[in-house]
């Protein structure tokens, strides 16, 4: 096949000779502009041309020209779908999507099952379960994906894939599949993690330097530098992150005595990673500046001291060959981000002025108390992960069931960490995946589950007219009368939802997609950002919990790249017109949901007592004030006044007799704001403020109107050993 560029612009004549060498030899071309397209202003498809078809395949080409300079999935595809249906007598096509004003264009492999209806003597067409794979091309995108699969597998025809004989179709399928390229990333990504795991690369965390004992967890650690990475790389996706930080060229310019393939220097994880992650996307861009030896002391310690936002330099000459204003300039073009996921998790005890270096975002020389990446691991031609990073295409929005981007979406972050969970013990590989019953949940069952839930839930607060809109939102929702969507819309803003052990956040992510979705068809008001809708949804409406502080610091991660997903950047000096995200430390929290606590069973809310409800008033308050914070100094003194109110409850709550002492302790103790620790206990009125009256259904826990998860996998008989030393749990085989 002869090499066609697809980094260039988009051009017909140089597309259809690729078409004819890709496609079997019996396609035919056939220019013909198709007529009788809707007049509508508000459709995004401004032609549309057949290019050929192809008998074997039962296949049509199709170009289409649209005005959507963002290439709206579900607007654009649900127009593209239509035009089958009425323009075209096949179930599925190859189509190129070509923005106007663009030097980008999307290439499609789109399929939908069609059927005939008789309603009335007159027989229409309709579709159901469409499905759109794409490959985004043009100029400024990376087509080694789909060079790959398009370009160096061949022609598309009947052969062997190992060892199963594939159709032409099932080819042509393959060449579209996002699994097959998850595979490969996988693969590449496991190979380092236990490359980076080895005696030969000598990584370190220092954790607790006060014990003689090596107590560093190292595959966590691994694990949650990967997902800090893998985010800013996604969020690289939206020009928020400058390339010659990533760049080993620039980089020489800008570290001392930069070597790639070095195992016994770790300055670009500690001067750049490092200063990214803690002291950029954590701070404002008119704050940043570097920690200094020579500011001023207070009893005997220097004012900056226990401050984990600042540049840091090495203390032993500099890591840099450029000034320190110079390399505030470099990181100045990224925006302030906030959201926690960034928190250096260096922390002091009060009790004893210990210091835990989990993060190990010191300028102490050595690996006592800094923590030690070697570049290779970074630059490494083959198994480098900034290597391994580069030959992918990423995408910042998640697919959903109707419309696939062939490159790694952000469910990617889940799948890695279930993966790499997977192999937390080298010597077993699944042990510790067993132990925490950990398994990710495939995207088909999200789905169905999801669906179901949301249409039940919306049969019983709306009607059974509201509840089909969730399977057929396709067509369904212009049927509707106005004042269901708005009964929909106003029902689908109060929900409540729960996933009791939520992993990397696949249903709680599934949730949300599949609720914006549905009021995108509703039409939302016009006053309502999608931004803003998300927002609504993930502070009110969306709860998770988890065992593992690792999946929750996940879950977060995925809603936070939902969010800036629906954001812009511009040249405004207001951080580059970007958003600061929200914290979710009482969203998403870390805690053992099979465990409550044995609270006094009082009618109505446990919180009936004057004092009790205004405390825990005040407390929400301070939540949702906390929710919103994007200041150092907004987020502790939120984080001060939740400790005195969590004490303050508690002693009550002790004095009403409504729970132990031991219990009080509990409660007071419980420090959402922790991202090391997991809680003994689940509370929701205690944990996320929910009371009986939160929840739109008459539901048996009063608190959810949707429990949806994967529950954990865990032996029957382990679960007798746990329930032998509880109280009121039976357990069943």
């Amino acid at each position: 096949m002869a090499t066609f560029n697809f980094s260039n612009q988009y051009s017909r004549n140089n597309f259809t000779q690729f078409i004819q060498e890709f496609l079997p030899d019996d396609f035919t071309p056939n220019d013909t502009v198709i007529t009788g397209l809707p007049l509508n202003p508000n459709n995004y498809i401004q032609t549309a041309t057949k290019l050929g078809d192809c008998k074997s395949l039962e296949l049509e080409v199709f170009e289409i020209q649209h005005t959507s300079t963002h290439d709206a999935r579900v607007g654009l595809s649900r127009e593209a779908f239509q035009m089958l249906l009425r323009h075209s007598s096949c179930n599925r096509a190859l189509v190129v999507f070509v923005p106007q004003d663009s030097s980008q264009y999307r290439f499609s492999l789109l399929q939908m099952e069609a059927e005939q209806k008789d309603n009335s003597a007159r027989i229409t067409r309709s579709y159901s379960n469409p499905r759109r794979y794409s490959f985004l091309l043009g100029e400024g995108e990376k087509v080694r994906t789909p060079q790959m699969f398009l370009i160096d597998e061949g022609k598309v025809k009947a052969r062997k894939r190992n060892g199963k004989d594939f159709t032409a179709w099932d080819d042509l399928c393959f060449r579209f599949s996002v699994e097959i390229l998850t595979k490969e990333f996988y693969k590449e990504l496991f190979d380092w993690y236990q490359w980076a795991l080895s005696d030969e690369m000598a990584v370190t965390y220092p954790n607790d330097t006060s014990i003689e004992t090596d107590d560093r967890i190292i595959q966590e650690h691994l694990i949650r530098l990967i997902t800090r990475l893998m985010f800013v790389w996604f969020i690289k996706q939206k020009k928020l992150i400058p390339e010659q930080i990533f760049d080993e060229n620039e980089l020489k310019d800008i570290l001392q005595d930069f070597d790639t393939t070095s195992t016994k220097s770790s300055n670009y994880y500690n001067a750049i990673l490092q200063n990214l992650f803690f002291a950029t996307l954590n701070r404002p861009i008119n704050e940043r500046g570097f920690a200094s030896d020579a500011s001023k002391s207070y009893q005997g310690k220097n004012e900056q001291y226990g401050i984990k936002t600042l540049f840091r330099d090495a203390n032993e000459g500099s890591w840099f060959r450029k000034s320190h204003e110079d390399i505030i300039q470099i990181f100045r073009k990224v925006p302030f981000l906030n959201g926690g996921l960034f928190e250096c998790l260096d922390k002091e005890q009060d009790n004893n002025g210990k210091i835990f270096y989990y993060d190990g975002f010191s300028r102490v020389a050595g690996r006592q108390k800094r923590a030690f990446i070697p570049n290779c691991l970074f630059f490494d031609a083959e198994k480098g992960l900034i290597s391994i990073l580069k030959r992918y295409n990423f995408t910042i929005e998640e697919n959903t069931p109707t419309d696939v981007e062939v490159a790694l979406d952000p469910e990617l972050l889940g799948k890695v960490f279930e993966n790499l969970l997977g192999a937390y013990n080298p010597e077993t590989k699944e042990t510790a995946r067993k132990q925490s019953g950990s398994f990710y949940t495939p995207r088909e069952i999200v789905n169905y589950m999801v669906d179901e839930s949301i249409r039940a839930y919306l049969q019983q607060t709306v009607g059974d007219d509201a509840a089909d809109i969730v399977h057929v939102e396709t067509l369904h929702a212009t049927s509707l009368p106005d004042p269901t969507k708005q009964k929909i819309y106003n029902a689908l803003l109060q929900i409540k939802i729960l996933d009791p052990a939520c992993g990397s956040g696949a249903f709680p992510m599934g949730i949300l997609n599949r609720i914006i979705t549905i009021m995108q068809h509703l039409p939302l008001p016009s006053t309502i950002s999608i931004y803003d809708l998300k927002l609504h949804l993930i502070e009110n409406c969306i709860f998770g919990v988890d065992i593992q502080p690792i999946a929750v610091q996940i879950s977060k991660l995925r809603f936070f790249i939902s969010l800036v997903c629906e954001q812009v950047a511009n040249n405004s000096n207001d951080n580059f017109g970007i958003k600061p995200l929200p914290n979710l430390e009482t969203k998403f929290v870390t805690a053992n949901t099979l465990i409550g606590l044995k609270l006094k069973d009082v009618q109505g809310n446990l919180f009936e007592d004057p004092q009790i409800e205004v405390a825990k008033k005040d407390l929400l308050q301070v939540r949702h004030e906390h929710f919103l914070a994007n200041t150092p100094k907004q987020k502790k003194e939120c984080r001060a006044k939740d400790e005195e109110l969590r004490k303050k409850l508690a002693k009550l709550l002790e004095k009403n007799k409504d729970c132990t002492h031991e219990e009080a302790e509990q409660l007071s103790a419980w420090n959402p704001y922790d991202q090391n620790l997991s809680s003994p206990f689940f509370d929701a009125e205690w944990m996320f403020g929910l009371t009986q009256e939160n929840a739109q259904l008459n539901t048996t826990n009063g608190y959810f109107d949707i429990v949806i998860g994967n529950p954990p996998y865990v032996e029957a008989k382990k679960l007798k050993e746990i329930s032998s030393k509880l109280n009121n749990y039976d357990v069943y085989s």
